[in-house]
């Protein structure tokens, strides 16, 4: 996996991520339902549903990383982790998901601005964070 640097994912995080929701937003009806279809979604909320639950992951993992070398992410079925993040907000409306999207994308930017030099050298805390900012959002992109 390619090397990231610190201000590369900060600036994906403000300028890709901070502006996924706006974006959306912006296009016409015919825009939403076609993007949301093309993800393979029911709705914007269950695309930011999907993004949380991994984010959550990759935060526990990436704060655990730097100070526990033996440390393994556990190993998910997609399909099924993608299912139960899509029921866990189920009945929450898009603004509430909006709202936890955005706290969590806050989260990844204080850790990331927070991370020491070395951890971005470190070949499995890289692709991890390649993974869940960069490579996330080359998946879902408009």
């Amino acid at each position: 996996m390619p090397s990231v640097s610190r201000m590369e994912l900060l600036d994906a995080l403000e300028q890709e991520w901070g502006t996924y929701v706006e974006r959306y937003r912006g296009l016409t009806e015919d825009g939403k339902k076609r993007f949301v279809d093309q993800q393979g979604y029911a709705r914007f909320a269950d695309i930011l549903a999907h993004f949380i639950a991994w984010w959550e992951e990759g935060i526990k993992a990436l704060e655990r990383m730097p100070v526990d070398p033996a440390y393994q992410s556990p190993d998910f079925g997609v399909d099924e982790f993608n299912a139960q993040a899509i029921k866990r907000f189920s009945e929450c409306g898009e603004d509430e998901v909006i709202k936890t999207f955005e706290g969590l994308r806050q989260s990844l930017i204080r850790l990331v601005a927070g991370l020491p030099e070395k951890a971005f050298h470190e070949q499995r805390i890289a692709d991890r964070l390649h993974i869940e900012i960069l490579g996330h959002m080359e998946e879902h992109k408009f």
